[in-house]
């Protein structure tokens, strides 16, 4: 095996569990894995042109196109999850079409208000993301963001709290 393998092997073990939390901010779980595997076979692809220390924000742009292009496209393919399925169970897809169109509706949903906050709110998005996605501690979201440390939990704060505002109010009627 090439040295270049060992590097896919081992950003695949430091960082897949990053890009597969990246990835549900838009689609399911399921899918989110499917597309995990797509980024690391890109990145197969693209690992001698790309710098070691560009590898984790290379990894979350390509995961969101990925996941943007999904969406965009309407889903090409539904993950079936289990070991046996039953060919009638295939083809039954009343309640799976069903499902599957409401999944992806509320991550439109989702996905659209997000999108606000980053484009109406960047400070807040990136302290949200910096935490979640990244899994960064406060001390670290601090001193890539060049603010207090104390300041990072009120980001996030105020960020979840502009996000249920504004989903609150694009979709009255999801309030329950």
């Amino acid at each position: 095996m090439s040295e270049s393998y060992h590097h896919l092997d081992d950003y695949f073990v430091r960082y897949s569990k990053m890009v597969v939390r990246n990835l549900c901010l838009y689609v399911d779980y399921h899918t989110a894995q499917d597309l995990c595997q797509e980024t690391f076979i890109r990145l197969s692809e693209h690992l001698d042109s790309i710098k070691p220390e560009k590898v984790k924000a290379w990894l979350l742009i390509v995961s969101e196109h990925l996941a943007l292009d999904y969406l965009r496209k309407g889903g090409k393919y539904t993950t079936i999850v289990g070991l046996r399925v039953e060919r009638e169970e295939l083809f039954d897809l009343s309640t799976d079409t069903e499902r599957l169109a409401e999944e992806r509706e509320e991550s439109r949903r989702k996905f659209k208000v997000l999108s606000r906050l980053k484009k109406e709110k960047r400070e807040l998005y990136d302290a949200l993301i910096l935490r979640y996605v990244g899994r960064m501690s406060d001390k670290k979201i601090s001193e890539e963001m060049g603010i207090k440390k104390s300041l990072v939990g009120k980001r996030r704060q105020r960020a979840r709290e502009k996000l249920r505002e504004w989903y609150k109010k694009e979709y009255p009627e999801e309030d329950k």
